[in-house]
């Protein structure tokens, strides 16, 4: 019996996702969140190697650890396996499809903090920073309702104190500190540059992050399956014409999806050009010898590649978006050949002499 194996063998490749984004590193690692015992075990208990805000490192690479583990196991499986094989009798027929979708809005979330000696006043300053921020930001269309100011923490400073007649040093509050975040909601990703401006016009210069909404997930669900279904139905035909036979009537269907936004996907790197601010008054022989700062890194995006994917939809996104990725595994019934052994059965010739000296034929 004669069997036909087919291999359809995608490229290796290994995707490294590192999630990154900017954020204020004196901030991140004194933040109240960092420092909580509560929000550490909570953190510990989702799979954070470490607690902190977007823009630390430890929390980029614990939320990938914790959170996208689905996600990235999902692409090494796109890449990395066989599009179709053959596994015993059965044969998996395998269809991986990217979309690529335009977000509809975006959610860019800054940190303020205002320090002070009471508490009214410098939860006023504060507000009077976010309600100039509000009043700048709705010249480019950006209005009231889509600011929210996210209470953070309020801690009090401390100082040292010695007392008289004694040797130890007591803490002395002299003040506090407010710590708030503000989302700011916005439709055009070009608005973002104009509100950093507007945020440092503010005082504000901490971007902690920025959100992705797309609100036709279900839409997208239903393109990619769609696509995927016809995949399937060429993939079918075309084995069939190499004379691959499956038994269609009877199946196993598994289905994996995942989303990825671009919070994720961003990567970061050493630049070989770095900028300096030098002194005008100081001399051209101070300027030479001045050390140049290589240790700087900054931070690109880094989409899916296409590589393994039977189709993409929207193949050559300009903007960064949010990337669904679908896979469907579908497992047939190898329809055996069957041989049919025809034997040929020669009947016997008898020539028979008659008295008369005729030949008379019989068959048997």
């Amino acid at each position: 019996m004669q069997k036909i194996y087919l291999f359809f063998v995608a490229l290796f490749a290994t995707i490294s996702l590192s999630a990154q984004v900017s954020g204020n590193a004196a901030y991140n690692e004194n933040n109240r969140f960092k420092n909580s015992e509560m929000y550490q075990s909570k953190a510990k208990s989702k799979g954070r190697s470490d607690a902190g805000v977007a823009g630390n490192n430890g929390y980029n690479n614990g939320y990938n650890n914790g959170y996208q583990n689905d996600d990235k196991a999902l692409m090494q499986q796109v890449t990395n396996n066989y599009s179709s094989y053959s596994s015993g009798n059965d044969y998996v027929v395998k269809v991986n499809v990217l979309y690529n979708a335009v977000p509809n809005n975006y959610t860019a979330i800054f940190h303020l903090n205002q320090a002070g000696k009471k508490i009214q006043e410098l939860d006023s300053l504060l507000q009077w920073r976010v309600n100039k921020f509000v009043s700048l930001a709705n010249k480019i269309g950006v209005k009231k309702d889509n600011f929210y100011l996210d209470m953070i923490a309020l801690v009090p400073i401390f100082e040292r104190e010695k007392k008289t007649f004694s040797k130890s040093y007591i803490q002395v509050p002299k003040g506090f500190e407010i710590q708030k975040n503000l989302h700011v909601r916005y439709r055009d990703p070009a608005q973002l540059d104009q509100l950093f401006s507007m945020a440092a016009q503010c005082e504000i210069y901490d971007l902690v992050k920025v959100e992705y909404q797309f609100d036709s997930t279900e839409v997208a669900n239903a393109i990619i399956r769609e696509k995927a279904q016809l995949i399937l139905q060429k993939k079918l035909k075309y084995y069939a014409k190499l004379g691959v036979q499956l038994d269609t009537n009877f199946r196993t269907i598994t289905e994996q999806q995942a989303q990825n936004f671009p919070v994720d996907q961003y990567v970061s790197y050493s630049p070989l050009a770095v900028s300096t601010l030098d002194d005008e008054s100081s001399s051209d022989a101070s300027k030479m010898a001045m050390p140049t700062n290589n240790s700087r890194s900054t931070l690109f995006y880094n989409q899916i590649s296409s590589d393994g994917f039977d189709i993409v939809v929207n193949p050559s996104p300009l903007k960064p978006g949010i990337q669904f990725v679908y896979s469907l595994e579908v497992k047939y019934k190898i329809v055996p050949t069957v041989y049919h052994n025809t034997k040929v059965q020669k009947e016997t010739e008898i020539l028979l002499i008659t008295p008369q000296g005729t030949i008379k034929e019989l068959k048997k």
